[in-house]
């Protein structure tokens, strides 16, 4: 018997069978259960997170003779056989034009073979034509009793209005990695797959959000790995580099080693690396080491850096890459970015501010001890560290637009049911204006300096960044001043900016939003 791919092999059959999209399957199984069938729907959502599948699903148990808990009995006549007769699907790309969607009208006018109804699932629907969605929307305004439509896309935006008005709609999100690991765990284990826990992180994390690309990516791991499925099998396949390289690679930036970094940058390179990728790994691993720094995670493969690169730095370092990111899409020219990123990581002005700047708070308290007369153990600093400086407000005014500005003040503003541990964090945020906003960091103000310190508390900033990024990942950083401030230094800004400079330096201001810094070797 031929290999059936695991895609396949372990498509759901039930609503239970469902990784994630659990309110939308709740929904669908609800309306199976107490009889309220909609006559069209319209599932959107990107690729492999079970649009298909789900409809399927659906498909099958309001057909079903005998269904149980909502769900198809997988016995009766219509569950062995509405698949063949009375579930039609069609291929939207390649039946896209009016003839194919007219001769689709002619046949929905006949009863189902065998169920209660006709269940026609149009896949990719989007790429119908103009003409095939005028015809169609002649039989979505007065369908049979019989039919039910299922409209399948990834790009929801392309459908008619029209269309969209007369269907229940669906929006399928990107599936949470720990629902995909939990699928992936259940099939390596029916499977007896060999494998490694960080290798099964990897594919869900490769996975980008899609069942179906992780099941893909392991079955191309089974092929390649000759025993037991490593994490770096998957590295090997997917053109990712380790985690244990990239930190290697970070701290030779965080240390100023130019000639080293470039070095094991392009040793990366040939051994097929792409740069690309390679961007998009660091990006990562500098979010997970943030996290590590605020206390949301504790991964001991970034202990080592975590306490030697100042939060600040990793804040450039991203901005610098997010860039890159952004140039490569336009040339071919890629290794030759990424090593002027690397020098940048390590040269830029921004960045050797912050190594100057740490370099004179250790001087002052050895200043201080010398004074005293009372030598403090090493590391032993109590000091109160600025949370917000003047290339923070610059940074976002460089690249600020109105579309984020507009977004996030609707966001905060509309946000009100949240999981519990948001509820402060959002009471909090409420009470702010969103004053500037770029593609990736935002300014907020408050008349209260009290929330203004309390909002830019390393905790609480974890919780912030949570509810900014509630519908996107996008938003690495905020401040939070005082409105009086802001208007100094947004004067000073547009000032400089009408005097002819085009990348304005504000110059030195205290906020007085401080973090009291109490380290001890």
């Amino acid at each position: 018997m031929n290999y059936v791919a695991l895609y396949r092999a372990y498509r759901p059959v039930d609503f239970e069978d469902m990784s994630g999209q659990e309110v939308i399957v709740q929904t669908i199984q609800n309306a199976v259960k107490n009889n309220k069938i909609g006559h069209a729907y319209v599932f959107s959502g990107p690729r492999g997170t079970g649009k298909t599948s789900l409809a399927k699903i659906f498909a099958k148990a309001i057909n079903c003779e005998n269904p149980i808990n909502g769900n198809p009995c997988q016995k009766c006549d219509a569950c062995l056989h509405a698949l063949d007769s009375d579930i039609i699907e069609i291929d939207g790309a390649s039946n896209n034009g009016v003839d194919e969607i007219r001769d689709l009208r002619d046949k929905v006018k006949y009863l189902p073979n065998v169920g209660k109804y006709k269940v026609y699932i149009i896949d990719e629907v989007h790429m119908l034509t103009t003409g095939a969605f005028n015809a169609l929307l002649k039989t979505l305004e007065e369908p049979p009793s019989h039919v039910v439509f299922i409209l399948a896309t990834t790009e929801v935006h392309k459908i008619p209005a029209t269309i969209l008005s007369r269907c229940q709609r669906f929006d399928f999100k990107n599936i949470e990695i720990k629902h995909i690991v939990d699928r992936l765990n259940y099939i390596i284990e029916k499977e007896s797959i060999v494998i490694e826990d960080e290798a099964v992180s990897l594919i869900a994390k490769n996975a980008k959000g899609g069942l179906r690309d992780a099941l893909s990516l392991l079955d191309q791991a089974i092929s390649y790995s000759e025993n037991k499925i490593l994490a770096k099998d998957i590295n090997d396949i997917v053109g990712s580099v380790s985690k244990e390289d990239l930190v290697k690679l970070l701290k030779l930036i965080n240390e100023s080693n130019i000639k080293k970094a470039l070095e094991l940058m392009h040793s990366f390179i040939n051994e097929g690396k792409e740069e690309e990728r390679l961007i998009a790994d660091l990006i990562y691993v500098l979010r997970d080491i943030l996290l590590n720094i605020v206390g949301y995670e504790n991964e001991e493969i970034y202990a080592g850096l975590k306490n030697r690169v100042d939060i600040n730095k990793i804040y450039h370092y991203i901005d610098i890459l997010i860039k890159t990111q952004n140039n490569m899409k336009y040339t071919i020219q890629k290794q030759i970015y990424l090593e002027i990123a690397i020098i940048e990581m390590i040269e830029h002005e921004d960045v050797k501010q912050i190594d100057l700047a740490s370099n004179i708070i250790e001087l002052r308290n050895e200043i201080e001890e010398l004074k005293s007369g009372v030598t403090l153990p090493k590391n032993n600093v109590v000091d109160k560290i600025p949370l917000v400086n003047t290339s923070d407000i610059e940074n976002v005014l460089y690249e600020a637009n109105v579309e984020d500005k507009n977004y996030l003040t609707n966001l905060i503003s509309n946000t009100t049911n949240i999981s519990p541990h948001l509820e402060m964090a959002l009471h909090l945020l409420k009470g702010t204006e969103v004053v500037a906003a770029s593609l990736n960091s935002v300014i907020l103000t408050h008349d209260n300096l009290n929330i203004a310190n309390q909002l830019m508390q390393k905790d609480m900033q974890t919780l912030v960044l949570e509810i900014l990024n509630l519908e996107n990942n996008k938003y690495i950083k905020y401040c939070v001043i005082l409105n009086s401030d802001w208007e100094i230094v947004r004067t000073r800004f547009v000032d400089l900016l009408k005097g002819g400079q085009k990348r304005p330096k504000i110059g030195t201001y205290d906020f007085k939003i401080y973090e009291e810094v109490k380290k001890t070797a």
